[in-house]
């Protein structure tokens, strides 16, 4: 019998935090954007792209917590993170992951699809190139993908 590995909410969401406010992180996503070609999108703020970005990112990690772990973990991964950026005076990106929980909530059948398209709203005012868009569709189905890979591995225990 296969025992999967015990990982507290916490540490994962800290690791995964760590790494989204890496400026490797920024960096990559830089890359990504300057790749585009898309001159409404590259004509974004940096900073505002990256809160964006982090926010889709927050929201499909809390997705996956709530698909695959108890009401618990899930309510501690979601308290976790809001603590984490008050903490560190990034508010904003709280309120900006709401808006992409929102989107992700709207669609019965594919509330990643709303996600992008709130994304693109949000970011150039629905001017974003439609290969732009497939774009970073296919980009946030990788980030749930791996987080839905995560829990193949080991399983998130709340702290009571």
């Amino acid at each position: 019998m296969f025992f999967k590995k015990k990982l507290s909410v916490e540490d994962y969401c800290l690791q995964n935090l760590t790494t989204l406010f890496s400026s490797e992180r920024e960096s990559a996503w830089e890359a990504l954007r300057r790749a585009s070609n898309d001159s409404q999108f590259i004509a974004v703020e940096g900073q505002l792209y990256n809160n964006h970005l982090r926010a889709v990112y927050i929201q499909l990690m809390l997705i996956a917590v709530a698909k695959n772990c108890s009401m618990d973990a899930s309510f501690e991964a979601n308290a976790f993170v809001m603590m984490y950026l008050k903490e560190r005076n990034l508010s904003e990106i709280h309120e900006i992951s709401r808006g992409y929980n929102r989107a992700f909530g709207s669609s019965y059948t594919d509330g990643v699809r709303q996600m992008v398209l709130h994304f693109a709203d949000r970011l150039t005012a629905g001017k974003m190139q439609a290969d732009t868009i497939e774009q970073f569709y296919a980009e946030f189905y990788g980030i749930l993908r791996i987080f839905f890979d995560d829990f193949k591995r080991f399983k998130l225990v709340p702290k009571n």
